[in-house]
């Protein structure tokens, strides 16, 4: 019962260190998408996060831009906003049921690496 307590005590750290690392790199960067230009609609059939500016994904439909006021995506449950959330996008991230749209969402936002963050 005790090496089990262990093992679940080292997953919990590893847990909160990406949480914390996931919200020191994308807190409230989820919530940006595609809209077209003057109105509060959303441009694509299947939203996905964008960048306002850099290297990240950008809007090429002419009349869109990327703001924010989207829920996000799984409907505003997978973010970095708080701790909960970090974590539990991590743990969904660790039990390997749909980490890889989590994996093209967060690389969509930064361009620079992130996909390292996934090989740990």
């Amino acid at each position: 019962m005790v090496p089990l307590l262990h093992i679940a005590l080292l997953v919990l750290f590893v847990i909160i260190i990406y949480a914390i690392i996931g919200l020191e790199l994308f807190i409230g960067k989820m919530h940006k998408t595609c809209f077209f230009a003057d109105s509060d609609i959303v441009a694509e059939e299947d939203p996905a996060p964008c960048a306002f500016s850099g290297n990240g994904r950008q809007c090429t439909a002419n009349g869109t831009e990327c703001r924010s006021g989207w829920v996000g995506p799984n409907g505003g449950i997978t973010n970095f906003d708080n701790f909960a959330f970090a974590m539990l996008t991590v743990f969904q991230c660790i039990t390997m049921e749909g980490w890889t749209d989590v994996l093209y969402w967060v690389s969509r936002l930064r361009r620079e690496l992130m996909e390292c963050s996934f090989l740990g």
